[in-house]
Order: structure tokens, then sequence, then C-alpha cells
């Protein structure tokens, strides 16, 4: 291509001359021209030869199927994957591309990252154990105190449940109809029952895994700190 470039420019020229030659009486300012012209392309020429790179100026170092480093000018594709090294002609490393993971390489990466940021987070938050017990027993105390008001609630309305029950069985001894909206207040009351009976659970499951939880966090404290 820098030789179509410069065939192109020496053509400008050679035609510029020969006019100059054929028109050695053409006005001083037309003649000035030429002379530009002839200047501009020889410049444009120049530019463009600089501007493209050179042939040989990265190499390539790759290992093959023998296990044996091959230096070329390019990798083949089979063996990018693997990784390889570019150099200079004096054999300066300029950078080394390393192998692809695999998909398991990938996942353990993928696992060891998520540790180092869960562990740095963790020296973060926590400066001591003292403190991580600390933290344990302020949310354990949390989870308590909905429990507490979730006993209280219940007794209060298995009390209600049983009046209303007893209510409904001498209406009923008496030889009379317990009005349906006795029977509705105490399905609700039952229904309210079984609802916090679910959120009692639901809380006990949480401080079971606020437990498990801090104690994970302090043994891996343990660990971090005594490396």
């Amino acid at each position: 291509m820098g030789s179509l470039r410069e065939g192109s420019a020496a053509t400008i020229t050679q035609i510029c001359l020969k006019s100059v030659r054929t028109s050695m009486r053409v006005a001083p300012r037309i003649l000035a021209g030429w002379l530009a012209l002839m200047a501009t392309g020889a410049a444009i020429s120049a530019e463009q030869n600089r501007a493209l790179p050179g042939k040989g100026e990265v190499l390539f170092r790759y290992t093959n199927e023998q296990g044996i480093q091959v230096l070329d000018d390019v990798v083949p594709p089979r063996y990018a994957p693997r990784g390889y090294e570019i150099l200079t002609p004096s054999g300066r490393v300029l950078e080394v591309v390393p192998p692809q993971l695999t998909g398991e390489e990938l996942e353990r990466k993928r696992q060891l990252e998520a540790q180092r940021q869960a562990d740095a987070e963790l020296m973060r938050r926590y400066s001591s154990l003292a403190d991580i017990e600390s933290a344990k027993s302020r949310k354990i105390a949390i989870v308590k105190q909905d429990m507490a008001l979730l006993r209280s609630n219940l007794s209060s309305l298995r009390q209600q449940i049983e009046q209303e029950e007893a209510a409904a069985a001498r209406i009923q001894r008496h030889g009379d109809e317990v009005a349906p909206e006795r029977l509705q207040r105490i399905s609700n009351l039952r229904e309210e029952v079984r609802v916090l009976n679910e959120r009692m659970q639901h809380r006990k499951d949480e401080a079971v895994r606020i437990e498990r939880e801090f104690d994970r966090a302090a043994e891996r404290f343990t660990q971090i700190a005594g490396k």
C-alpha cells in the first residue's frame, strides 16, 4: 500500500514537471501553484508512509501440543486459550496473556471473591469477638421481646375462646341455639390464634438462625485474626 501511495506521488510529480517544461511561458503565479502542488503531494506521501505500522514490531510466544514453546508473528486460534506472551523482536516481554479459566476454575474464583468480600465486611463491622457476641445478644433480645408479646396475645385470645365456648355450651345445655354471631367470633378468634402461632414459629426459627449466623461469624473472625 505504501508503494502505491509513493507511485501516486511520483506520478503527480512527473505530470507537474512535464507541464512545467512544456509551458515555460506560463504566468509566474500559475507556475508557483504547480510547484506548491508538487511539494504538497510529496509531503502527503511521506506522512502516510510514517503512519503505516512496520512489520515484525511484536512476536508471540506460546506452547504447542508437544509442550514446546513456539515464537511466531501470530498465535493460532487453538493455542490462544492456553495463554501466550507478547514480545518485542529483541525478546522483551510486553504483555502476558493468561490462560482462559475452565468452568470449574471460574466458579472457584467467584467463590473465593465472594469469601474475600464477606471477610472484608466482617472485619470492617467487628473489631473483636466481644463485638460479635454483643451484636448477637442485641438481636436475640429483640426477637425474645417479640416472642413474649406474642405469648401474651395468644394467652388473651385463648381466654376469649374459652369464654365464648363456655357461653355457647351453656346456651346449648338450655336447649337453645347458639347465635351465628357468637360462632363467627369463636371462628375468628381461632384464626387469630393460628396466625399468631405461625408468627411465633417464625420468630423461633429466626432466633436459631441468628445464633448460627453469629456463631459462624465468630468462628470466621477467629480464623482471619489468627492468620
